[in-house]
Formats: structure tokens, sequence, C-alpha cells
């Protein structure tokens, strides 16, 4: 049997204290993680928009040799969210002709343009905005079955060529007044003409 000395014993005493210390438990420190989440929203540009038609009624015309005239409006309204703007354009709906129609006879547009309006000719009909391109600060005003007016007027642009009567540059509301004439002269077969125009509102 293996005798200890009392050097040897308290040696080994020591020892055993130490092991019981490292068996004791340790703190433990809290622990914190964050993370981010992006909401993400996209709002489409809208267009509200409306006219004051869907008729412009220009009346009966009873024409002489001089020729008569009647003239009215419409109204086109756009509202966008669009902080661009919209533009609004104008052309003939058909593809292939501008003239009014009344069965096989026509009214044809007038040969004016924005750029250089005219008045209009026996037998022919038009537009106008007042103060745009070169039709001059109006007014335009409603007549029916009058004497031919000094106001000048621009045949309709072609389906495939329309005009921009109306730009913007923010979100909001804008109005245009677009007026509409005939004149015709007793050479012009009786009936009931029509054509239909489109307008276009475009966010910028």
């Amino acid at each position: 049997m293996l005798k200890l000395t009392r050097n040897k014993a308290l040696a080994v005493s020591v020892v055993g204290i130490n092991l019981v210390a490292l068996t004791l438990p340790f703190a433990v420190a809290a622990d914190t993680q964050t993370t981010d989440t992006t909401i993400n929203l996209t709002v489409n540009p809208v267009i509200i928009s409306y006219s004051s038609g869907p008729t412009v009624t220009l009346g009966a015309i009873t024409p002489d040799a001089t020729g008569k005239q009647s003239t009215n409006s419409d109204t086109v309204t756009a509202d966008t969210n669009d902080t661009a703007g919209f533009t609004v354009t104008l052309k003939e709906t058909s593809a292939t002709v501008t003239d009014m129609v009344s069965g096989a006879n026509t009214i044809a547009t007038g040969a004016g343009t924005p750029a250089a309006p005219a008045t209009l000719p026996n037998n022919r009909w038009g537009w106008r905005v007042d103060s745009l391109a070169s039709f001059g600060a109006g007014p335009g005003a409603v007549i029916s079955n009058a004497a031919p007016s000094a106001i000048i007027y621009a045949g309709i642009p072609a389906n495939a060529s329309p005009f921009t009567i109306k730009t913007t540059a923010s979100t909001g509301s804008a109005s245009t007044t677009v007026w509409y004439s005939a004149r015709v002269s007793s050479a012009q077969a009786i009936g009931a003409y029509s054509t239909t125009v489109t307008y276009t509102i475009t966010t910028t």
C-alpha cells in the first residue's frame, strides 16, 4: 500500500478543489439579432376622361347659293394621377374617310390645317380650338343656319395622323373645348350627315 507523506497528500487535495471549481456553471450573455423587410407598392398611372358629347349637334341648315353655316362645341376633360401629366389628341375615327357622310353623299373636310387654318368654303366642315396653334384667340361661338362665319378652321386629321390638342405636365384635371362647324350651299344634296372623331388621352 502506497503511503503518502503530508506534503503529497496536500497536493492531491488542492488538485481536487480545482476540479470541482471547473464544473461550476458559466454566466450566459443575452444575444440579439435584427432583420429588415422592405414593403414595396407600385401605383400605376390612371386617366379618368369624358367628353361633353357623345354627340355634337350642328342642327339643320336650309342652304342658299351663298351658303349657310352652323357651329357647336364639345368639351373633352381628363384627370390623371401621373405626375408627368397627359396629352389629348384628335383624329377622324374612320381609317378611310374624313368626310361627313349621308348615304352616298358627302361633305368633305376643310383644307385648312392647325398651322394654316382657313374659313370654311361651301360644302366643307372643320374644327378648331381657340388659341391653339394658329387658330388665334376665338371666341368660337355657337351659330345655327347662319350667314358664313369669318372664324377659321382646320380639316379633321386623318386616323393615322392625330393632332395634339392638349398637353399637361402634372397630376390633375384639364379641359379643352373643340369647336366643329359645317357650311353648305344649295348645291349640297339633302340628307342627315354625320362623322365620328376620336379623342385619345395618354399619360406622358
